[in-house]
Order: C-alpha cells, then sequence, then structure tokens
C-alpha cells in the first residue's frame, strides 16, 4: 500500500511539474471597442463642430498582457485626447475589467483633430454643475468607456501563449517633419500639419525620428498582434464636422486587411513634428501620405517576420520568451511633475476674465481648459509614466504632446534596448518640451503648453525607468 502511495504521489508530481513548466510565461489577448461618436452629438469639449458624417468608425484597439501573475493594458484610442477626469473615467473601467489597476494600464489617444476631446473638468467650468452639457458629456464618456470594458472582458478567455517578441523597424520616407522652422534671424515659422506655402514645403524636414517602430507578438510561428509607433501629428485635412481615423487609421486598416493580423499604431513624441512638408491639405496628399505609411508599416512588419535587413528595414530585438527571468518582464511607473504655468495669459486674474460670460466660446473653452488642469495640479495630481520592460524591449507611455526630443532622449538612455515611445496618454498638459522653447521667438506649441519649465523632470523620469540598471 506505502509503494502504491508513493506511486501515485511520484505520478502527480511528475504531471504537475510538466503541468507548471508548460503555464505559458508571457499571455496576450487582444480587444477592439467602437467609440464613434453619433451624428449630430457634440462631445467634444469644442475643438470641433457637432458630428455631421463619419467618414470611419473610430476604435479603441489594445492588448491585455498577463504575466508573473500580473495584468497590462496597453491600448490607442482613435481621440484627439482624454484629458483630466475624463482619462480617468476610462483607465478606471478598464482596469476593472482587466482585474488589475488604473496604474497598469496605458490608453494613448492618437491625437488625429478628425475626433473628440473629452475633459468633463472642462465642461463643468464652462457650462455648470447641473448643466445638460456636461451631463451629455459624462454619459458618452461612461458609455464609450464601458465598451472599452466590455471588450476587455471579452477578451480575457481568449488569451494566447506569447512564445516570441520581435522589434523591427523601417524608415518612413517623406511623411514626417518639423513644425519648428528656423530662420536666419534665429526666429521660428510655423509649419502646420498642411501647407501650400512654397517656402514652408522647400524648408528642411528639420529635428525628427525617420523610424517608424513595430513590436510583433508570436505564438510559435503566427503573430498574433503587431503595436506601431511613429512620432507625428497624425492629421492630413480637419476643421469639419466629420468624424475620421486619418492616416495612421487607414494605413492600419490596409495592413490588417492584408495580413490578417491585429494592428494598434500609436503616436510617439509628435508634439513638435507634423506632415507639413509633404501635406498640402488634400484628399489627393492625404492618399500618398497613407501609401507612405503603411509602406512604412508593412516593411517593418516584413522583417519582423523573418525578412531581409537592409538600410531601411532593421530587425533590432529578437526575445524567446521561454528564456526569460521573471524579473525580465515588468511594470514600472514614476510620477512626472508638472508646474502650474502662471506666466502672461495663464496667470490665474486672465484666465478668470476669460471665462466670463460673453466672452468668445474659444476663448472661454481656452480658459476652462487651461483652468482644469491648474485646478488638477494644485489638488495634488501627479501624471504617471509607465514603462513595460519585455526582455530588451521597453515600451513608454507619456502623457500630453511630448516633443521629439524626448523620445531620441529615451532611445539614448537605453540604447542596449529596443525602445518605444507612445505619447498622448492623459492630455491635460498638452504640449511640452525642451525649456528651450520659452525663450523661442516664434513657434505655436509654447502657447499651449500648460507646464512651466519641466525638461529636467521628463529626463529624471524616463533616465529612472530606462536607466541600464533597470535591466540587470
Amino acid at each position: 500500500m506505502a509503494q502504491r502511495i508513493v506511486l501515485v504521489t511520484a505520478t502527480w508530481l511528475m504531471v504537475a511539474a510538466v503541468t507548471f513548466a508548460a503555464e505559458p510565461v508571457l499571455q496576450l489577448a487582444t480587444f477592439r471597442a467602437d467609440v464613434t461618436p453619433p451624428i449630430g452629438d457634440g462631445p467634444c469639449v469644442g475643438f470641433m463642430p457637432k458630428v455631421d458624417s463619419v467618414e470611419h468608425p473610430l476604435e479603441l484597439r489594445g492588448i491585455v498582457l498577463r504575466a508573473n501573475g500580473q495584468t497590462f493594458v496597453i491600448a490607442a484610442i482613435d481621440y484627439q485626447g482624454l484629458c483630466n477626469s475624463s482619462d480617468d473615467e476610462f483607465r478606471r473601467r478598464m482596469s476593472d475589467a482587466a482585474g488589475t489597476t488604473p496604474g497598469r494600464v496605458a490608453l494613448q489617444s492618437l491625437h488625429q483633430h478628425t475626433a473628440p476631446v473629452l475633459d468633463a473638468d472642462a465642461m463643468r467650468l464652462l457650462h455648470g454643475d447641473d448643466s445638460e452639457p456636461l451631463r451629455q458629456h459624462l454619459a458618452f464618456t461612461t458609455q464609450m468607456a464601458e465598451r472599452a470594458a466590455k471588450a476587455i472582458r471579452e477578451a480575457l478567455p481568449q488569451l494566447k501563449p506569447v512564445t516570441r517578441i520581435v522589434g523591427s523597424r523601417a524608415k518612413a520616407e517623406r511623411l514626417a517633419s518639423n513644425r519648428r522652422v528656423p530662420q536666419p534671424d534665429g526666429s521660428l515659422l510655423v509649419r502646420g500639419s498642411g501647407t501650400r506655402d512654397p517656402k514652408l514645403q522647400e524648408a528642411p524636414e528639420g529635428l525628427i525620428d525617420p523610424w517608424l517602430r513595430t513590436v510583433t507578438f508570436f505564438e510559435a510561428e503566427r503573430p498574433i498582434a503587431q503595436l506601431h509607433y511613429y512620432a507625428m501629428h497624425p492629421q492630413s485635412f480637419y476643421g469639419d464636422a466629420r468624424i475620421s481615423w486619418d492616416v495612421p487609421g487607414l494605413a492600419r486598416q490596409r495592413l490588417e486587411q492584408e495580413t490578417g493580423v491585429f494592428q494598434v499604431y500609436f503616436t510617439g513624441c509628435g508634439g513638435n513634428i507634423g506632415m507639413g512638408k509633404y501635406n498640402d491639405a488634400t484628399r489627393a496628399a492625404r492618399e500618398q501620405l497613407t501609401d507612405r505609411m503603411f509602406d512604412a508599416m508593412r516593411r517593418s512588419a516584413r522583417v519582423a517576420a523573418g525578412g531581409e535587413v537592409t538600410e531601411t528595414e532593421k530587425r533590432d530585438a529578437t526575445v524567446e520568451v521561454r528564456s526569460l527571468k521573471p524579473s525580465e518582464i515588468a511594470w514600472d511607473q514614476a510620477d512626472l511633475r508638472f508646474t502650474v504655468r502662471e506666466d502672461g495669459p495663464f496667470s490665474a486674474a486672465a484666465i478668470r476674465e476669460k471665462l466670463q460670460a460673453g466672452r468668445p466660446f474659444t476663448e472661454r473653452m481656452t480658459a476652462a481648459m487651461w483652468s482644469a488642469w491648474a485646478a488638477r495640479l494644485n489638488a495634488g495630481h501627479r501624471v504617471s509614466v509607465s514603462r513595460l520592460k519585455l526582455g530588451s524591449l521597453q515600451l513608454v507611455h507619456l502623457p500630453g504632446e511630448p516633443f521629439v526630443e524626448f523620445q531620441l532622449f529615451a532611445q539614448q538612455v537605453a540604447a542596449d534596448s529596443f525602445v518605444c515611445v507612445a505619447g498622448y496618454g492623459e492630455c491635460g498638459v498638452w504640449y511640452y518640451g525642451p525649456d528651450s522653447i520659452f525663450r523661442d521667438r516664434g513657434g505655436y506649441e509654447q502657447t499651449w503648453s500648460l507646464t512651466g519649465p519641466c525638461q529636467a523632470s521628463v529626463e529624471a523620469v524616463l533616465n529612472q525607468l530606462l536607466s541600464p540598471r533597470k535591466m540587470q
């Protein structure tokens, strides 16, 4: 009898060992939700008119990752921005659905200008606590956030094992250009997202990150999801009441239809980067720009699948998931300390004046958004920056509209890693760049930077999260 017990016990231990050894180190599920505003609705704070047509249905797309008993969510939404408590609402509902915490949900906007901005705090200042516009804004936010949560709940039973992750990149040709164009006298001209000014079109591209980066997750030899990162304002033409996912969404959709692989696109540090050099704001230009972005996505994806590496396509990292130690899959966070901006038009007195009834709506809207952000900071809010490490791959999630300089800095800090940076997380701060922007003559971005100088703070956080010692 004792021998039988020993035999049964030994057999159970062998089965258990095989079972535990076979348990996936990393699992992934994909999800998507329709977040299109209805015709006639005006959920946007005021940047665009009420919707009169939907050219493309807007989506919130993302992945759920499970490793070491922890769950992470990384997602991108076809919105111009989610600000303040509106961002909180989305991440709270999404984290509840995933069984994790809001701090482990990275939700980044693509920043198309043919899409809503949600900012309930500004709406409260504009219309009042008991107003119908605020009620509708809150209801729409809750409805869209719950759609995202539902998509996550439905995705969880579909978790698949990830066996390999590949980081690849391809140069995007004739696509991005810096929006701040230096002049001989040291001043700056503004090159918007679209321009027909020959002087601005002929000016050099300026400082950009020319590489579109791709992270491909494989189950055995089959790619199951691809994340793409590129630093550039993603709008071609806008200002009407048309809903569209614009250039990155068109390229994303085309690649997904061609390959059958789930695609997510993230706008990188595109605060001072647009398409103005190559975009005359026509539909024909949008088609050309879409072709160029699709080409870069396609080439990067091809390299990830084992295609030839060239001077304009690179395969930088291959991570065999089973060989990873538990410490090599990690989600880290750090608080980024922004300051309330109080100079000139950002002073409390100037904002109070612009909020007065009877002032032009655009002035009141601007003042409400500035005031809402200042109140959030004054209440002690700290914006979180997160970083997911997957072996030699590192995915960074920043708030607002960071300048491309911060993306390039992050890559330098972790030069031995494959670093992808997504901007446009919580967008209440809007633009932020090197401290020199506050001394520039000309340039647009600093007029919508709702923080004072912050370069040292941003670089300190990136150093903290990406320093080589974090890779030990």
